[in-house]
This record gives structure tokens, sequence and C-alpha cells, in this order.
């Protein structure tokens, strides 16, 4: 059990290398979401925001181009590392929306509200704990 107990700690070393790895899981599942309809607003716009029509959101087409952009730039910003912080605050402040407005609001179940759920307490550890490394933001 003390060899165990020491080889764990010693993976402490490696410790400002985990919130990398969450950072590019965080950047492949914003962009997994979001990227389409960033990269083809013709496209994907009209049907976020009739959504967002549908469930009184106010200005529904402007609030679809904010949410898109938002998780597809901070997609970008995560994976690089660079301004983490002010990326993972307007995130986290778009998925407290998201589980409000497109799942509380209309009584979804958990397993859909999960992973806007999951990228909020991405968001905050993020937010909280910094980039790590390597990133921008600490000097890579």
């Amino acid at each position: 059990m003390l060899a165990i107990n020491r080889y764990l700690t010693s993976l402490d070393r490696f410790r400002d290398y985990a919130p990398f790895l969450l950072r590019l899981a965080f950047a492949y599942e914003l962009f997994d979401a979001a990227g389409h309809t960033a990269l083809h607003p013709a496209d994907g716009i009209p049907g976020y925001a009739s959504w967002l029509q549908e469930l009184g959101f106010p200005f529904p087409v402007f609030s679809a181009l904010l949410s898109a952009y938002t998780e597809f730039f901070g997609a970008l910003l995560m994976a690089l590392g660079w301004k983490t912080r002010w990326a993972a605050l307007l995130l986290a402040i778009n998925f407290i929306l998201a589980i409000a407005v497109g799942h509380v609001a209309i009584a979804d179940t958990y397993k859909n509200t999960f992973p806007a759920i999951n990228l909020l307490a991405m968001s905050f550890f993020l937010l909280l704990n910094g980039p790590g490394k390597p990133s921008i933001d600490e000097g890579l």
C-alpha cells in the first residue's frame, strides 16, 4: 500500500498537464457542438434561432449567433490555452443560460441536460484553475 501511495504521489509532477487534457476534450466537444453552425451559419442559425424563438428566448437570431460563436471561438481559445479564463467565463454564462432556458424550463431529462452540465463544469474548472501547461497563457 505504501508503494502505491508513493507512486500516486509521484504523479504530482504532471499536475499542470491535467487542465491541458481537459481543455482539449472541452475544445473538441465545443467544436463538435458549434463548429458546423459557426462555419455554415446559413445552414445552422435559422434552425437554432427558430428553436430559441419557440422557447421564448429574446432576440433569437442574435442569441443563436452569439451562442454559436461563443462556443466556436471558445473552442479555439481553449485548444490554444489563450485567454482561457475569459473564454471560460463567457462559456459558463452561455451554458448557464443553455441549462436554464434549453433544458430546465422545458423539463428536459437529465440525460439530455448532461452534456451542457458537463461543459458548464469544465468552464468553471478552467475559470478557477487556469489553463495549465502547455498554454499560451502560461508561456508554453
